[in-house]
């Protein structure tokens, strides 16, 4: 046999590599077209159907209408010093200011801006952006409530954003020096969080997940990133030192008051446990078990010690859980997807297009449903105007003071009125209130909000104050004159003295 025929017959023994079909090049552009623009559509889709969020999202947009500072518009405790979130109240000031957002404008900024801090914040980490959109989708089917929190407008989906960035970038591998463009974007991160939301304690969250998983360099990296970004987002402040302490004081003051769980707010309330969630890990562990045959070593990871972390401390407060503990949910979902479906499609199939589709579109479907009630409740809802004619005589007078037992009623009423020139005596949270009013509002609440518990309130009011009460008729209090404002809401002054 001559060298030339033992050369074909071996370049005729190799496998013939499989051509490409043409278009695989742009099945990647399409799966981020597609992914991009389903989490997109979400936020616009649940705008356009007349959605306000409720709570601290309208005190932070009517803030933007009025020059007084907090201390002038609420009966605070003497521990008071600075604002909670004074990064997103200059955001929303400044596109109103310099841009000419209205109050509408900025209620759809608000709802969609930080939405999408959530959705797009794994962007850059991904190599299967249909992996992300599962997640997202598991999730919400295991927590139908979690697309209520995403929709809340409100700063602290900030935090979420940056830590599902920060799990993403550092969990892959205990390095023994960053680069620089990730330690200075992770600090500008935690910084933008500390800033815009505040809780800058809680950032010792991630850290003691990467402790426990062994991850000592990253962590002590991270720590670094901390202190730096916390130092930096309160200098922003203008007030760094009293920023830093005041939410220290905050959750001091919550703990000594020793209170049932009921009484609490409902982010310091315990957390259910999400049965539905362990029970969605369980069964992505027991499919990556199966399909690599090797147990898997979860305890290393660091995002799994966050879940297992938040999971515990949910039970003293749900915000642990809700805020920290589901995003690093979404993150360890994520990355199991992306080792889960290599195997089972290839890179260059067109089935993934077809994947993604069948995955975006029931998370679209179920993000977006009004289940509930959760994006209309508000086209029912009634505020007091002081505009209203009706109210003539009503409202408190100038530097009076409104009593309430109801958080909303400060929502509401303050985002209809950013301009009045009344306080409120509740607010954001009742640990921030004054002690003498603090122990008034725990007596009405331990006595189901009975009429007869608010009177120690009418005992403190001058002729320029009002107290309020939900009720289906008139609260049997004949020491003030009652007036029936809208809806169930009762407003009591005190008799005007007669010439």
């Amino acid at each position: 046999m001559n060298i030339p025929e033992t050369q074909e017959l071996r370049a005729a023994s190799k496998p013939t590599p499989i051509a490409e079909p043409p278009f695989a090049r742009y099945i990647p552009l399409a799966l981020w077209m597609i992914t991009i623009a389903v989490l997109l559509l979400i936020p616009l889709k649940i705008l356009s159907l007349g959605y306000l969020p409720a709570g601290d999202a309208r005190r932070h947009i009517a803030k933007v209408f009025t020059d007084k500072p907090y201390k002038e518009i609420i009966a605070f405790n003497s521990y008071y010093m600075t604002d909670q979130s004074p990064g997103w109240e200059w955001l929303l000031r400044f596109l109103h200011r310099d841009f000419g957002f209205d109050l509408e404008t900025l209620v759809a900024f608000s709802v969609a801006s930080l939405m999408l801090c959530v959705f797009y914040a794994p962007l850059p980490w991904l190599r299967r952006p249909e992996a992300w959109l599962a997640a997202l989708l598991a999730q919400m089917i295991a927590i139908p409530e979690v697309m209520t929190r995403f929709a809340q407008a409100r700063p602290y989906l900030i935090t979420e954003g940056v830590l599902i960035a920060i799990l993403f970038a550092w969990s892959r591998r205990d390095e023994e020096k960053p680069s620089w463009p990730k330690l200075i974007l992770t600090t500008i991160g935690i910084t933008l969080s500390v800033w815009m939301h505040g809780t800058w304690y809680l950032w010792m969250l991630p850290i003691v997940a990467f402790c426990l998983a062994q991850r000592w360099r990253t962590a002590g990296w991270l720590a670094a990133c901390f202190a730096a970004g916390t130092i930096v987002g309160a200098l922003l402040t203008g007030n760094p030192i009293a920023f830093l302490e005041q939410q220290v004081l905050q959750v001091i003051a919550i703990t000594r008051e020793h209170l049932p769980q009921w009484m609490l707010v409902g982010e310091f309330r315990p957390s259910y446990g999400e049965f539905a969630t362990l029970a969605l890990i369980g069964g992505v562990i027991l499919w990556r078990w199966l399909q690599s045959g090797q147990r898997p070593q979860l305890l290393d990871e660091p995002v799994f010690c966050m879940i297992v972390l938040c999971w515990v401390l949910g039970f003293k407060g749900d915000r642990f859980w809700a805020d920290w503990g589901v995003p690093a949910v979404l993150v360890w979902l994520t990355m199991q997807f992306e080792e889960i479906l290599p195997p089972l499609i290839d890179t260059a199939s067109a089935k993934r297009v077809v994947l993604c589709g069948l995955i975006a579109a029931p998370l679209f479907l179920h993000a977006t449903n009004d289940l509930d009630r959760r994006y209309t409740f508000n086209l029912n809802e009634v505020f007091l105007d002081a505009k209203d004619p009706s109210l003539k005589g009503w409202l408190p007078e100038h530097n009076g003071l409104f009593y309430f037992a109801q958080m909303d009623f400060f929502y509401n009423t303050f985002y209809k009125n950013p301009q009045s020139d009344w306080r409120y005596v509740l607010a954001m949270e009742p640990a921030m209130m004054r002690p003498d009013d603090l122990q008034i509002l725990r007596q009405i609440q331990r006595y189901n909000y009975n009429p007869k518990a608010y009177e120690p309130w009418i005992e403190k009011m001058t002729p320029a104050d009002r107290l309020v009460i939900y009720s289906g008729v008139e609260p049997p209090l004949p020491r003030l004159e009652w007036h029936n404002a809208i809806a169930n809401i009762w407003i009591g002054r005190l008799p005007k003295a007669k010439n």
